[in-house]
Parts: C-alpha cells; sequence; structure tokens
C-alpha cells in the first residue's frame, strides 16, 4: 500500500528502535482487531444517530478493502491506527470517515485490543493445562497399583502409588486452571467507550459494541478502562503458579530418570546423546522444559516490574511495550506444557523398579507402629520399639524382609504377642498402600474415586472452553451479520 511521502522529521534513533518495530508489532496483533473494533463502532454510531446510513456504509466498505490489503510503515504516521485512519479516509472520503473518530479515542481502543489478543491468548493456554491434565489422569488410572516410594526431604519416607501420586500432581493442576479461568473473566471485559478516560457527551450504546466483540461485560470507570493493568497481570500470575507447579513435576521426572533411580524411562524420540561418552541416554527435554519454565516466569516478573511505581491512567508502559512480554510468558508456557504432554504420554515408568524401591530402607515403618497400636500400645510406645527395631536391623544389615517377631520383642521389656507373619503383614508395601483408605488415601479403591470425579471436573473445563470459543465465533459472525446488513439498506 502506498503512503504520502514524511510529514515530520522523525529523530532516526526514534524510528529504528520505537516506532518502526512498534509498527511491525501492531500490525502482526492489532489489525485484525483493530478492524472488527472499527466495524462495531462504525455500526453503533450509526445506530445511534451519529453516522448518516450513507456514511456508515462508505466505513465499512472501506474496513473490507483494507482487510485485504498490506500496510508499509511509513513515517508519516506514528503507528499504526493513524495509518488506518489515513487509509479509510483515502477511501470513504473524509466526510464519511472523518466521524469515525467519534466518542472513541486510541487509548479505549488500544485497551480493547490488548484484552482481544489477550483472551484468545488464555483460551489457548487453557487448552494446554486441560490436555496435561487429561494425560494425567489417564496415566494416574493406570498406575493404580504402582507401588513406589514416596520422598519426603529427598529421602524414601512411606509408599504410595504412580496413581495417588499424579492425581495429587492433578490436584494443583485443577486449582491452576480455575485461576486461568478467572482471569480469563477478567480479561474479557470491554473498555470500548470510555474514550480518553472520561467518557464522552455523545449519547452511544456501549453495551451494543461489547457484544457485537464477544465481551462479556463492560468496565464501566474510564480510568479504570483504559488504565489497568491488572487483568494481565492476574493472567501472568496464574501462569507463574501454573508454570512453577510443573516445574516441580519436571524436577521429580528428571530424578526418576536417573540410573540411580530409574523410575522414569523417556521415550527415545525424546533422548539426546553425548557427543563422547556412548553409553549416555540424557533425557535433555526435560531440561529445555524446565527452561522455558524457568523463562516464561522470568517474562511474567518483567511485566510485574513493568507494571509497578506507574500513574493508575493511560501509559506506554500497561500497553504496546507490555504486550511483547506477556506474549513471550505465553508462547514458552504453552511450549513447556505441551513438550511435557507429549513426553507424559509415551514415555514409560519402569514398575518393577519402582516396586522394589517401595520395600527398602524400611519405609514402611509407620505400618509396624500403627499394627503395634492395634495390639493394645500407645503410638509412641509403639514408635520407639520400632526405631529401636529399625536401628539394630539397619546396624546388623537386616532388610526389611528379615524382621521376626523374635527381633522386635528383644527391642522392649512389654510382653508382646507378635508373630512373624504380623511383622512381615505390618512392613509389607502393598499391605501398606491398601489400609490407607481414608479420604485423600493412597489407597487404589480411594485414588480411583478421585480420578473419576477430576474426570468428570475435566470434561466440565472442556465444555468451558468450547462454550467460551463457540461465544466469540458468535460475536464475529453477528458483527458480519450486522455489517452485511448495513450494507444491504437502501
Amino acid at each position: 500500500m502506498s503512503q504520502a511521502k514524511p510529514k515530520k522529521d522523525w529523530n532516526p534513533q526514534y524510528v529504528k528502535y520505537l516506532l518502526e518495530p512498534h509498527f511491525r508489532q501492531a500490525e502482526q496483533h492489532f489489525l485484525a482487531p483493530l478492524l472488527e473494533v472499527s466495524r462495531a463502532h462504525a455500526l453503533m454510531l450509526w445506530q445511534s444517530g451519529l453516522l448518516e446510513l450513507d456514511h456508515a456504509k462508505k466505513i465499512c466498505a472501506a474496513l473490507e478493502t483494507v482487510a485485504s490489503e498490506t500496510f508499509t510503515y511509513s513515517q508519516n504516521f506514528e503507528d499504526l491506527f493513524f495509518a488506518l485512519e489515513a487509509r479509510l479516509l483515502a477511501l470513504a472520503g473524509t466526510d464519511a470517515a472523518g466521524n469515525l473518530h467519534i466518542a472513541r479515542s486510541r487509548n479505549d481502543t488500544d485497551a480493547a485490543l490488548i484484552r482481544m489478543i489477550l483472551r484468545r491468548e488464555t483460551l489457548e493456554a487453557i487448552e494446554v493445562v486441560t490436555q496435561i491434565g487429561v494425560v494425567l489422569q489417564t496415566r494416574a488410572l493406570a498406575g493404580l497399583t504402582w507401588l513406589m516410594p514416596g520422598y519426603t526431604h529427598h529421602q524414601p519416607a512411606q509408599p504410595t502409588t504412580l496413581g495417588h501420586y499424579l492425581s495429587g500432581i492433578l490436584g494443583v493442576l485443577e486449582r491452576d486452571l480455575q485461576r486461568l479461568k478467572a482471569a480469563y473473566s477478567s480479561i474479557n471485559l470491554s473498555p470500548l467507550g470510555a474514550v480518553a478516560m472520561t467518557g464522552t457527551g455523545f449519547a452511544i450504546n456501549r453495551q451494543s459494541v461489547a457484544d457485537w466483540l464477544g465481551f462479556e461485560s463492560l468496565l464501566e470507570n474510564g480510568i479504570d478502562a483504559v488504565g489497568a493493568s491488572d487483568h494481565s497481570l492476574e493472567l501472568l500470575s496464574a501462569l507463574q503458579i501454573c508454570n512453577t507447579n510443573l516445574s516441580r513435576l519436571v524436577h521429580d521426572l528428571i530424578f526418576w530418570a536417573t540410573q540411580e533411580t530409574g523410575f522414569f524411562r523417556v521415550a527415545d524420540s525424546f533422548v539426546q546423546i553425548s557427543s563422547i561418552m556412548p553409553q549416555k541416554r540424557n533425557p535433555v527435554v526435560l531440561e529445555h522444559i524446565r527452561a522455558k519454565l524457568a523463562r516464561a516466569n522470568g517474562a511474567a516478573q518483567t511485566a510485574f516490574t513493568m507494571c509497578h511505581h506507574i500513574p493508575f491512567g493511560d501509559v506506554n508502559d500497561v500497553a504496546e511495550p507490555l504486550l511483547p512480554v506477556v506474549l513471550s510468558a505465553l508462547e514458552d508456557s504453552r511450549a513447556a506444557t505441551g513438550l511435557l504432554t507429549a513426553v507424559l504420554e509415551i514415555s514409560s515408568f519402569e514398575t518393577a523398579k519402582m516396586r522394589h524401591a517401595a520395600g527398602k530402607h524400611f519405609i514402611t515403618a509407620t505400618g509396624l507402629a500403627d499394627a503395634l497400636v492395634g495390639v493394645g500400645l500407645t503410638f509412641k510406645t509403639a514408635h520407639t520399639i520400632v526405631s529401636r527395631t529399625i536401628d539394630n536391623a539397619v546396624q546388623h544389615s537386616l532388610e526389611p524382609t528379615q524382621l521376626t517377631a523374635e527381633i522386635v520383642q528383644s527391642m522392649t521389656e512389654i510382653r508382646l504377642e507378635l508373630t512373624d507373619q504380623f511383622v512381615q503383614g505390618a512392613l509389607n508395601p502393598q499391605n501398606f498402600v491398601e489400609r490407607r483408605t481414608t479420604l485423600g488415601g493412597s489407597a487404589p479403591s480411594v485414588v480411583q474415586v478421585a480420578l473419576e470425579k477430576a474426570g468428570l471436573r475435566l470434561e466440565q473445563t472442556k465444555n468451558w472452553h468450547s462454550q467460551k470459543v463457540q461465544n466469540l465465533e458468535m460475536a464475529q459472525e453477528n458483527l458480519k451479520t450486522a455489517v452485511q446488513n448495513l450494507l444491504e439498506q437502501p
């Protein structure tokens, strides 16, 4: 698209480092929603009696023409908004396009464009987090009975199952989804009609514009509408929490993938080799995921810093310069989550090694103490006896399967009526897990119920997501229909 010769002698460095990069960014992200906002505004002005029918037709026809064109940066205009305005003036004429600016400003327009971009990005983020939730639920159901050691303070603590562990991670991610959905609700509010910040003296219909653009409600206060940044920060907060949760899962997977542990075998299609060590099988995909999650959280923190200690009103800090930072955080978060989903989907858990480890290091000691409570001891006394028993066993290099009733009895003067079967039954990791039948326990029957409920909630989130996407698509169709009806007016 040709442009006129420059009318202002911009500083070359200002053009190089600010105006032209911002124009390119705006063309990439803002042009399509800016055309939608302009269509909706023109329709509203016509319906409100502020724009003649013929002028409204010319504007909408010009907007359709521009939609198929490409802008070339020119120093004639400081940004895309004014470049579009000039193009519309050329296509529709000054009498028509000159009134499109009634009751609108770059301030409320830019705020709306950012929200339109972020709501789409938020829906994509919700989709990828939901997908990893589905994979976790599927793998957890398969691992209901797969014994493994649970860890506290990086030390083997008690037996659990893979299903129980993954169900715990899923619970965290469900709350992440709740936070992301709440962020979407905060984002999808219309600032249009706030104009510069004080509203307008023209009798406009803000609600009709919001409806055509798929906004769920209005931001009533003009200063809030053009100056708010909390919706971006709320989204980034939700992302930071989710990324941090996922990075903790990645940490465990990396530990499980070590040769010393051997619980988790990353699929070959994700493994890289060493340039010098032939035996190496490096699960570096997990390191890449961890790095992307960290980079996303770094971008999020940058956005918080940009929004800190600035005036509450329309300032550039919370407009175009903020958007690429937010988009960077979203991009890295989606990439990391998508990669982790793929890894979890096709990699394998080494169940034999996990089961073997669940019977080591006396991690069923609590089970023996609980069993002694069942024969009449206080838990404090039972704890003391079992502690002495295990200290003695470690000193004599005994395994849990070698403990006998006689050894336990030798640790106390209290007469205990125990059998070897009693002791070994209490120390059996399978029995340990199956006895934990309280809410939240590791018993497969309990975990299965929890996972089935989680599956229903994930379906509800999928339906919520589909409905939000459908609402936006329907708004676009309604806007197209309204424009077509306008153009067909006699």
